[in-house]
């Protein structure tokens, strides 16, 4: 079997193990929907553990790597918590794509940093925002078709722009310290993460710990642990087919196809002629993103 081929097949893994971590988090979110801070803290937990299983050199931190890690925790916890309400509150399919969406928010900020940008970025930042106005299209919906309610809206909208956020950080932190405390740098991110999600949790869901510790913690586990899995196999794909460039398109187009392959044929979703339009937009607007 070729490395291209093995590649394609660990491609397919982390898409499933993504997947799957998207399904547990509606899963939860859906049948308890309580604690859903607690959830996430202990999702953020077992997700650290894979930087630790690869930290081969030693945990190793300077004040600024700190500095920047404790900045990333703060949105990696509004990322994840907003995650979960909007796969909680709405579609599957069309919060998954959503989450590529604020790809189109590094790039403006990397043009305004006096970056190089293609014309097929700015080709796929143009369909990015006409794939959001045809999903967002109500047109032609019936009592199947997933609601878009503001909740799942204003959720959507932060968890781009934290996602968005926590790229434009993790490209200052690799400006200045390059790879030397990746590890490190997602271990105090995680964690912080973790940590806050706790305090927030014990401030305004103390009710609900019964819930959390009853089902939140096992799926939490189960979560973090295909986060893990993906972020274990993504390393692994550079080991056989090493051109970012290959990998990018082919995981981005792959994952959304099949999230919504997932949505239509496991959460019986129901979209308009519009959406599926838009949907069919937005993964072109991935791929040209991605070259």
């Amino acid at each position: 079997m070729s490395n291209t081929m093995i590649g394609l097949l660990i491609i397919l893994g982390s898409i499933f193990a993504h997947l799957f971590e998207g399904m547990i988090v509606k899963g939860y979110g859906q049948k308890h929907g309580k604690g859903g801070m607690f959830f996430n803290a202990v999702l953020c937990l077992f997700a650290t553990m894979y930087f630790f299983v690869t930290d081969t050199g030693g945990f190793q931190l300077s004040t600024g790597v700190f500095y920047y890690g404790v900045c990333n925790s703060l949105l990696y916890a509004v990322g994840f918590y907003t995650g979960y309400l909007a796969l909680a509150s709405g579609s599957f399919g069309l919060t998954r794509l959503c989450t590529s969406f604020g790809v189109f928010l590094p790039i403006i900020y990397g043009f305004a940093a006096g970056e190089n940008v293609t014309y097929l970025t700015i080709i796929g930042t143009v369909l990015v925002v006409t794939a959001v106005i045809l999903m967002m299209s109500r047109n032609g919906a019936t009592e199947d078709t997933p609601k878009i309610t503001t909740k799942w809206v204003v959720s959507v909208i932060l968890m781009i722009l934290s996602n968005a956020a926590i790229s434009i950080v993790g490209k200052l932190q690799n400006n200045a310290f390059g790879n030397t405390y990746k590890n490190e740098y997602l271990i105090v991110s995680f964690l912080g993460a973790a940590v806050w999600l706790a305090i927030l949790g014990f401030i305004y869901e103390r009710q609900n710990l019964r819930t959390v510790l009853r089902y939140g913690i096992l799926f939490g586990m189960a979560a973090g642990l295909f986060n893990g899995i993906n972020n274990l196999l993504i390393l692994i794909t550079y080991d056989y087919i090493p051109d970012l460039s290959t990998i990018s398109p082919i995981k981005g187009a792959l994952s959304k196809v099949i999230s919504f392959l997932v949505a239509v044929f496991i959460y019986r979703e129901k979209f308009t002629k519009r959406q599926w339009l838009g949907v069919g937009v937005g993964i072109l607007a991935v791929l040209l993103i991605s070259l």
